[in-house]
């Protein structure tokens, strides 16, 4: 290693380092977690083996970076603080901070929503029509309907569909994580006439999206956006910046939408939040609850009330920590 750890605890440090690196996870981050902490107990003369609560929260108050950087620290140090106890080390693990995004998300109106699909479904949204007919209006009402990145959505292969259970499986993710998905019996079925239909004797297709440009490779990701803002112009849906700070529209709004809609189908079952959120953030294939949150911190006015409820329990779920 091009780097050297020198405190009481340097040893566990390498030690947890390799095990990350044989399971062949990326380390990248931890080694920065690890060079500052390290630094620092280096600094105080820590002698025993331990990471007492102190410690840590003293050390985090001498970090100077943004709430979300310093969570991805602390969820990295929440890992180590578990394989030391597992070891017969004292230690602990520190409690997340909210995390406070400069970025408010875009969250469509029902009927923005309705108005893109309608324009989706003709054939006039695109100059080539195979696209607009069979593929792109089902990978459009795959990304709303399981909420997944564009890119998992493309590289879906028909043996990752499984149409009798209406069970997606997941294997090309950001993190890394097989994760399984399913979808409603609607989606399931029009995923069996989409087939039937775009694929009817060509029992050799294995993608769901396969370019008609590149047999054998799915639509790059390009295509389907440059398609997707077509349809938002044609659906008259502005695609400008309302107030600083805010993103623009994406197809990750999608994704997005499909968060936030999630959220309200919970509600309206009556199904507490601090019960359904833990199921969200793994349906999304997110590490932690602080990146379904982003999601769910939008600022459109059409659903004041909702963000509302939704504040009052992230609140609740993550309460504020001092490290004062």
């Amino acid at each position: 290693m091009s780097f050297v750890l020198r405190s009481i605890l340097s040893a566990e440090m390498y030690e947890y380092l390799e095990i990350l690196n044989g399971a062949e996870k990326d380390t990248e981050s931890y080694v920065s977690a690890f060079k500052s902490l390290d630094e620092y107990l280096l600094s105080i003369g820590l002698l025993e083996k331990s990471l007492p609560e102190n410690v840590v929260q003293d050390w985090l108050k001498t970090l100077t970076i943004s709430g979300t950087t310093r969570n991805y620290i602390i969820a990295r140090i929440r890992c180590f603080s578990r394989y030391l106890i597992a070891i017969g080390i004292p230690s602990t693990e520190p409690d997340y901070a909210r995390a406070h995004s400069t970025f408010v998300t875009y969250t469509f109106t029902d009927k923005e929503f309705a108005a893109i699909i309608d324009v989706a479904d003709n054939a006039t949204a695109n100059a080539v029509k195979s696209e607009t007919e069979h593929v792109f209006p089902v990978l459009l009402r795959i990304l709303y309907g399981c909420g997944l990145r564009v890119g998992e959505a493309l590289a879906l292969r028909w043996e990752d569909i499984d149409l009798v259970s209406g069970i997606i499986t997941l294997l090309e993710t950001k993190n890394n994580k097989q994760r399984f998905v399913p979808m409603s019996s609607s989606l399931t079925i029009l995923l069996k006439m989409y087939h039937e239909r775009r694929f009817e004797g060509c029992s050799n297709t294995t993608l769901l999206f396969e370019s008609a440009v590149n047999p054998g490779k799915p639509y790059l990701k390009n295509t389907f956006r440059d398609w997707f803002l077509r349809v938002m112009r044609q659906a008259n849906i502005s695609n400008e910046r309302k107030k600083h700070f805010e993103r623009c529209i994406s197809t990750h709004t999608l994704r997005h939408y499909f968060t936030f809609k999630s959220f309200q189908k919970s509600e309206m079952e009556g199904r507490p939040f601090e019960e359904s959120a833990p199921c969200l953030t793994a349906y999304l294939g997110h590490e932690t609850f602080f990146s379904t949150e982003k999601y769910l911190t939008t600022d459109y006015t059409m659903y004041t009330d909702s963000q509302q409820r939704i504040a009052t329990a992230i609140e609740h779920l993550f309460p504020e920590v001092s490290f004062e």
